[in-house]
């Protein structure tokens, strides 16, 4: 097994891909190791769009293929968080192209991630104290402008807090 820009490396497929949904991240890369599995990436999907650096900080709340499929070259995609979180509930809502997304809860990380390449993209400190947001995934999105579901024209203002502290 190795490591390269996040993604495992192992062995060839063999088997159908186990069910590792609800494991922790550790166990579950195992259990895919052991049955062949090359590719193997994981995605935070807390909504603050974080890096699995520890894997035994993290658990596993959803994956593609299903268990019992067999995976394709792209390998297999584990949707995890931090073993202290709750997993997000049903499938994460698609924006149509052209309309803005409901970032609200969303680090301003996710949130750039998710606006089209070249959008302006205004964010101010929703408490009033002027603060700068430096390190994107310590902020979360309280207001948003254009509304969710609005044609996306023109700047996408962004109302943020730090994790931990109440929208105003």
């Amino acid at each position: 097994m190795w490591m390269i820009a996040g993604i495992v490396m192992m062995s060839s497929v063999v088997a159908p891909v186990p069910d590792v949904a609800g494991q922790e991240l550790v166990p579950a890369i195992g259990a895919l190791r052991d049955a062949g599995y090359e590719r193997v990436r994981t995605t935070d999907v807390s909504g603050r769009g974080r890096v699995v650096v520890t894997r035994r900080s993290w658990k596993v709340c959803a994956q593609r293929p299903v268990a019992g499929a067999e995976a394709t070259q792209e390998g297999v995609e584990l949707a995890v968080v931090k073993t202290d979180e709750t997993c997000p509930v049903g499938e994460p809502a698609t924006t149509r192209p052209g309309f803005m997304p409901d970032l609200k809860g969303k680090s301003v990380r996710v949130a750039r991630h998710t606006l089209p390449r070249r959008t302006t993209i205004r964010i101010k400190d929703a408490t009033g104290r002027k603060r700068v947001v430096f390190w994107d995934i310590a902020w979360r999105v309280c207001t948003q402008r254009p509304a969710p579901s609005a044609p996306l024209e023109g700047p996408v203002s962004l109302g943020v807090v730090k994790y931990g502290e109440s929208c105003p």
